[in-house]
C-alpha cells in the first residue's frame, strides 16, 4: 500500500482551521482524491457538515466526535483512519484537530502506529492575531504546544491585525527555535496548498547554506556544527544529557530530540544546561558553538546515544563548522 500524504491543520479555537481545509479541498488537483478527518469536541459534529457542504468532489471526510483524538477519544481513531483508508483510497489525508488538544501526541500516534501507511508531512499551525495580543495567550499551554509542533506557522485574518501587529508577530515568529520551514500570513485560510508538503530536507540546504556563510564572514568566531536527525530515532536521555552538560570546550548549544519518554528541548549557556519538554516533532537536532572541540569524538558519541533499536540508522548532518 502507498503511504498517504498527511498534514495536520491545528490552532486555536475560532482561528479558522475549517475554513482552510475547505479552501485547500476547492483547491486539490483536479480528479484526486482527498480524506479530511475532522475531530470535533463537542457532542454535535458542524466542522465535518461545513466541509461536507462545500461541494469539493473527490472529498471523503469522516468525524470523531465527543472529545479529542489526542485523549477521550483516542480509541476511535484508529477506527476513523481504517475506514477512511479503506473506503477512500485517499491521495492525501488532512487532519483537523481540536482547538483545545494537545496534537503533539497524535502526531505521534500517526508515526508509530501507522508507519508505512502514513506519510506525515508539514504541520500547519495557524496564529489569530486577537489572540497573539493577549498578554496570557503566548503562556497558555495548549497555544504553546500547537506553535511548537507546527513545521508551517501562519498568521490568519490579516485583514483584522494592525502593521504593528504584523511585525511583532514576524519577529516573534522569527525567534523561535527550532525554526519553522515557512513564517507566513494570509486572510479566509487562503494558502497555498504547496506548503503542505514542504519538508525538513528544504530546511536542511537553507540550514546548511547559512552556516557556511556564517563561516566565511567570520572566521575568527567560534565553530559551528550541527547536526539532524530523523524523527524516528530515539536517544538515551540520560547518556545525551550528560554528553551535552559535561563536555568541555562548548560555548553554547541548543537542540531537541526524541526522547525514551518525551521530546525534550536542550539548551546550554556556559556551563548550564536547560532541559524541558517540547512539543516539536519535525527531527531531533542539536547546534553547537565551541571552542578547541574535537568534533569527530563528539559526533562519534551524538551517535552512541540513540537507542540500538531506532530506526531508521542515524543520519546526522554536519554541514559546516
Amino acid at each position: 500500500m502507498k503511504s498517504v500524504p498527511t498534514n495536520l491543520i491545528t490552532g486555536f479555537l475560532g482561528v479558522g482551521k475549517t475554513t482552510t481545509v475547505i479552501n485547500l479541498l476547492k483547491n486539490k488537483p483536479p480528479q484526486s482524491r482527498w480524506a479530511v478527518l475532522v475531530n470535533e469536541y463537542g457532542d454535535v459534529g458542524i466542522d465535518g457538515a461545513l466541509i461536507d457542504g462545500a461541494g469539493a468532489e473527490g472529498v471523503t471526510v469522516r468525524e470523531v466526535a465527543g472529545g479529542c483524538v489526542c485523549c477521550a477519544a483516542a480509541p476511535f481513531l484508529p477506527v476513523a483512519i481504517h475506514f477512511l483508508l479503506l473506503e477512500a483510497h485517499p491521495e492525501r489525508l488532512l487532519i483537523e484537530t481540536t482547538g483545545l488538544g494537545h496534537p503533539a501526541r497524535l502526531l505521534d500516534s500517526l508515526r508509530n502506529s501507522y508507519r508505512g501507511r502514513l506519510d506525515v508531512r508539514a504541520t500547519l499551525g495557524l496564529v489569530d492575531p486577537a489572540d497573539f495580543v493577549q498578554p496570557t495567550m503566548r503562556d497558555n499551554p495548549v497555544f504553546v504546544e500547537q506553535i511548537q509542533l507546527a513545521d508551517v506557522l501562519i498568521l490568519n485574518k490579516l485583514d483584522t491585525a494592525t502593521p504593528e501587529q504584523v511585525q511583532e508577530f514576524q519577529t516573534w515568529a522569527n525567534g523561535l527555535y527550532p525554526p519553522k520551514l515557512l513564517i507566513a500570513g494570509t486572510s479566509y485560510g487562503q494558502l497555498d496548498p504547496a506548503w503542505l508538503d514542504l519538508s525538513h530536507r528544504d530546511e536542511r540546504k537553507s540550514f546548511a547554506d547559512n552556516l557556511l556563510r556564517h563561516a566565511a564572514a567570520n572566521a575568527t568566531s567560534p565553530a559551528h556544527r550541527g547536526w539532524t536527525f530523523d524523527p524516528a530515532i530515539i536517544f538515551d536521555t540520560g547518556r545525551l544529557l550528560a554528553l551535552l552538560e559535561t563536555t568541555t570546550g562548548i560555548i553554547r548549544l541548543k537542540g531537541v530530540f526524541h526522547g525514551a519518554d518525551e521530546w525534550i528541548a536542550v539548551n546550554r549557556v556556559g556551563p548550564t544546561l536547560r532541559v524541558e519538554p517540547t512539543a516539536y516533532r519535525r527531527d531531533s537536532r542539536l547546534e553547537v558553538f565551541a571552542e578547541e572541540l574535537d568534533w569527530d569524538t563528539f559526533e562519534k558519541r551524538l551517535i552512541e546515544c540513540q537507542w540500538a533499536e531506532s530506526l531508521p540508522a542515524a543520519s546526522p548532518e554536519v554541514p559546516a563548522e
